[in-house]
């Protein structure tokens, strides 16, 4: 009952000020499609409602009454350019009805995915969209990682998380939250950046503790290229060994013993691995069978058996444990070349918005923003290529926010521009010339 009170009063306050702005509006949708309040309530009446596409509709309508410009610019084409190859592969799949189904859902991502690329314009909205992400999937990541932590260290956690999926889905996941609140933490001050340090603690044993092998190189991922990309190595050097004391020791002999296998071998791989290789072979074979479409928009599990020819050695209706290999049977080729293209582009937004801010070009957070996104992205695509998470909602929206960093940045660095030339303008002309508007440029 208590929970429902919360849920409750959480979506008063949601939908109050969903009612004042598109941007609220995507805000209450994020938190729903999140934090899933009809799963965490256990109310039968909240899942009959069907919150998210309540949410998701009132957000096209909201939008649309807002009279927000949509643009679409090249990388949002490429979003659209992807939904249309799953709408093709889907029509010419194996099976169009099954495939339909899943369809329909992957299209209601792209489109909240649009309409988040035109509605957040300035970076404190972008903040707004960061925070709620991480308070709305964070909240019991942080609190099942403590209570494991103390109450049952070393044990391992296979729950899933309904927007994620299973425990490999929750790894990849967690790795792909880390950068985000790490980003808010070092953007913040006082009690509030102690906060987001103490909850990415919770987030990162979450993670370990699902005791999935992709999500442990996800995680690994993460931690190199926030060193690498941190400008106070030494402090975050003493961060990592703080949460290395505090974990590392509880982790038993099982834990290690199971990350082991990543690296082996010939007769050191155990049947997990070997049923990997093989769904790999077996997407291969899809993708060489209908090479312009693939088998259908999801339609690998549905395939499997027909492509399997160990006649079930490793079961039926197995799913590909790999985005990569995902796209590439369900969409074909031309869907994975566009799958890659979309990640390439939202890696070189978080470059170039990541340079213009070590130039000083761009003021406030934009730079730590660019190495979050850019920190995620590595956890997917490391992660990614051992568990299905090429359609996940979590990622798609991760592709758009780049696009938001870089329309934000670009803005921000035309109004500076626009504003020194002004100064000059208004100094008298006897005067000494002012120095230089700098020439912004993307590196």
């Amino acid at each position: 009952m208590l929970r429902t009170l919360i849920v409750v009063a959480m979506l008063a306050a949601g939908w109050g000020f969903a009612l004042q702005s598109p941007l609220y509006a995507a805000c209450l949708y994020l938190w729903i499609a999140y934090f899933r309040p009809e799963s965490w309530a256990w109310n039968d009446l909240f899942i009959a409602l069907n919150l998210s596409y309540i949410a998701g509709a009132y957000l096209i309508v909201r939008t649309m009454i807002a009279g927000v410009p949509l643009r679409l610019g090249f990388r949002g084409l490429l979003l659209v350019l992807f939904l249309a190859q799953a709408l093709i592969a889907t029509w010419l799949g194996v099976d169009s009805a099954y495939s339909f189904e899943y369809l329909r859902d992957f299209s209601k991502v792209i489109v909240i995915t649009l309409l988040l690329m035109n509605i957040v314009r300035t970076s404190n909205e972008l903040r707004l969209v960061l925070i709620v992400i991480a308070c709305s999937l964070g909240f019991e990541a942080v609190k099942q990682g403590w209570a494991q932590l103390i109450l049952n260290p070393g044990a391992r956690n296979g729950n899933g998380v309904p927007f994620l999926g299973d425990n490999n889905l929750v790894a990849v996941g967690m790795a792909m939250l880390i950068p985000i609140i790490a980003a808010l933490a070092e953007t913040s001050s006082g009690w509030w950046k102690r906060g987001w340090q103490f909850a990415n603690i919770g987030v990162f044993y979450r993670g370990l503790s699902t005791y999935s092998r992709g999500g442990f190189l996800s995680l690994g991922a993460v931690g190199a290229v926030q060193l690498w990309r941190s400008p106070h190595k030494f402090r975050s050097i003493a961060a990592i060994a703080v949460v290395a004391v505090l974990v590392l020791p509880v982790l038993p002999q099982q834990f290690w013993d199971r990350m082991s296998t990543i690296a082996a071998a010939g007769d050191e791989r155990d049947s997990s691995t070997e049923g990997r290789l093989h769904f790999w072979q077996v997407a291969v074979a899809m993708a060489n069978d209908h090479p312009l479409t693939g088998v259908g928009h999801s339609g690998y599990q549905r395939a499997y058996n027909q492509y399997d020819w160990t006649a079930g050695e490793y079961g039926v209706n197995r799913a590909v444990h790999s985005s990569w290999f995902g796209v590439l049977a369900e969409l074909g080729y031309p869907g994975l070349l566009l799958f890659a293209a979309i990640i390439f582009t939202s890696l070189r937004a978080c470059r170039r918005v990541r340079k213009a801010a070590q130039r000083g070009e761009l003021p406030g957070n934009m730079g730590p923003y660019a190495v979050a996104l850019e920190s995620s992205l590595v956890a997917f695509i490391i992660g990614g290529s051992f568990v299905s998470f090429h359609y996940s909602e979590m990622l798609w929206h991760y592709f758009g926010l780049t696009i938001v960093l870089e329309r934000v940045a670009a803005h921000e660095m035309a109004a500076e521009r626009a504003r020194l030339e002004q100064q000059r303008e208004m100094l008298p002309s006897q005067q000494a010339e002012p120095e230089p508007v700098p020439d912004f440029v993307w590196a």
